[in-house]
């Protein structure tokens, strides 16, 4: 490989940092081609993305970036997975995808200015989603008003129910 393609790779890691919201860097030792697959098509349909780079490259792109804090998630075989559109979206998914495998090993990563380590990342992807909030704060703000709507009702059942009974009576 030369010097031109090596300086293309750190340019296309560079730029997809600049572009990003989200970068999470992950450790895929241990994941199968298949399961890689499958995760880089599940990104794929959320705006994100995974990409595998040399570490070398990715330090470059680093600290050509002014993100060598960073630098310390770039362990073993690395995989960077980049958000564009919701930040939140990607980590999710890769939450959601390893399961009880544990795989793959997140390290890090960067969101949307600010640098988490692994644990807080798996804990931002522990909270539901925006949509999930506003289906349970909707479910908060109606069921008082199903509830009032079931007493008031009664009511009128009621008196129904009443003047049924002074029908019958009148009958006998």
């Amino acid at each position: 490989m030369g010097v031109e393609e090596k300086k293309e790779i750190v340019k296309e890691v560079k730029e997809k940092f600049d572009r990003a919201s989200c970068v999470c860097f992950t450790n895929y030792k241990y994941l199968t081609a298949s399961r890689m697959s499958e995760l880089r098509r599940t990104l794929k349909g959320t705006s994100a993305e995974m990409k595998v780079f040399k570490n070398r490259f990715i330090l470059r792109a680093l600290k050509e970036n002014s993100l060598e804090d960073l630098s310390r998630f770039v362990e073993g075989p690395m995989a960077l997975i980049f958000g564009y559109d919701d930040p939140m979206q990607p980590i999710k998914v890769i939450y959601d995808f390893k399961g009880d495998e544990d795989k793959p090993t997140i390290n890090g990563g960067y969101l949307d200015g600010e640098i988490y380590d692994a644990k807080s990342f798996m804990e931002l992807a522990s909270i539901p989603s925006r949509e999930k909030m506003y289906e349970k704060m909707i479910g908060s703000l109606s069921s008082p008003l199903n509830g009032m709507v079931y007493v008031l009702s009664g009511i009128p059942r009621k008196l129904i129910s009443v003047l049924s009974l002074l029908a019958k009576q009148k009958e006998e």
